[in-house]
């Protein structure tokens, strides 16, 4: 962990992240006591695609990266291998390749973006495109 030292921040000292932690908790009990809803890491955070302005959920890779996955879980049989997407309970998106873990996968956004070309893979991929064209010309 990276500490900024004090000549970059002169009104600042560090914190030790166990002084910090119990007014973070303090925080979230109180915005659910307040009924204030608190994102769940999983679920992602929901965005819209700046090319097409469709809606979608922004998530981590394991690689560091980010990318937009689509709402909604697909039948894993329907979308190819290496477009296949697992969210882990952390909310890291990770690409399942030809794993079969279950029965079901997410989709990235970037294969059905309306603002691309649509995609050959699959029938599902290009409905999922269609679907996303009709919303955006709304």
């Amino acid at each position: 962990m990276a500490l900024l030292r004090c000549e970059e921040q002169p009104d600042r000292e560090p914190v030790l992240l166990a002084d910090a932690l119990p007014t973070v908790v303090d925080g979230i009990r109180l915005a659910a006591r307040a009924g204030i809803p608190v994102a769940d890491p999983a679920g992602g955070t929901a965005t819209t695609c700046g090319r097409c302005a469709c809606a979608a959920y922004r998530h981590r890779t394991a690689g560091g990266h980010w990318i937009l996955v689509e709402p909604g879980e697909w039948p894993l049989g329907a979308v190819p291998a290496g477009r296949r997407w697992r969210v882990a309970g952390d909310g890291t998106a990770v690409n399942l390749r030809a794993t079969v873990p279950s029965d079901t996968c997410r989709i990235s956004h970037f294969d059905v973006c309306p603002a691309g070309p649509p995609p050959a893979a699959s029938p599902v991929l290009l409905g999922q495109w269609r679907r996303n064209a009709r919303r955006r010309l709304n």
